[in-house]
């Protein structure tokens, strides 16, 4: 029975931490990052610690173990995070169904992962429908940005619903702003 909350300890911190850091870029080779997609934020202990103070973030447990979350961030949350911080700043200026994207009551996906032994049952569906749940009676919606070297992941998304708002480049890699509008399904 796998169960879904929010993070309530230390220990699950850590955990997320490390499936984090299994699940980066640096740690898969060049066919399992293609072939299973990757995150691209790195996180800490520290940095899921600060983050978590400021706004939970959800897993999905298998007993005591975290294998899979979903990470939350806000507006605010930039004040502990730098890579936030700049991303934010590509939201200057960009406009929404009429009206200046960052006057909606907005949170950001800091990024999403389940463990490789438990993907293909359901689990980050499950991760994003508990999200949906939760939150869609306090934001607007929820942005996230995708390396469009991750297909796997912009296939996962736009099959839970999310649908690209615009492109930028960093540093010299290619990416999109992606929005889940809850009132689009």
């Amino acid at each position: 029975m796998y169960t879904t909350k929010f993070i309530s300890s230390d220990n699950e911190l850590r955990q997320v931490a490390e499936l984090s850091r299994l699940n980066s870029a640096e740690s898969l080779t060049e066919d399992v990052k293609a072939e299973q997609g990757y995150v691209s934020w790195k996180y800490t202990f520290e940095d899921l610690k600060a983050l978590h103070e400021i706004a939970p973030s959800a897993i999905i447990k298998d007993g005591d173990k975290v294998i899979g979350y979903l990470l939350v961030l806000v507006k605010e949350s930039a004040t502990v995070y730098a890579p936030l911080k700049e991303a934010l700043n590509l939201f200057d200026g960009q406009v929404y169904k009429g009206k200046m994207l960052m006057d909606y009551n907005v949170y950001f996906l800091g990024q999403t992962c389940i463990d490789s032994n438990y993907r293909g049952r359901g689990l980050l569906r499950q991760l994003y429908q508990f999200h949906k749940d939760n939150f869609e009676s306090v934001y607007d919606f929820a942005l996230s940005s995708i390396a469009r070297d991750n297909p796997k992941s912009m296939i996962v998304h736009a099959r839970l619903g999310f649908r690209t708002l615009f492109p930028f480049t960093d540093g010299g890699k290619e990416w999109d702003i992606v929005i889940w509008d809850f009132n689009l399904g």
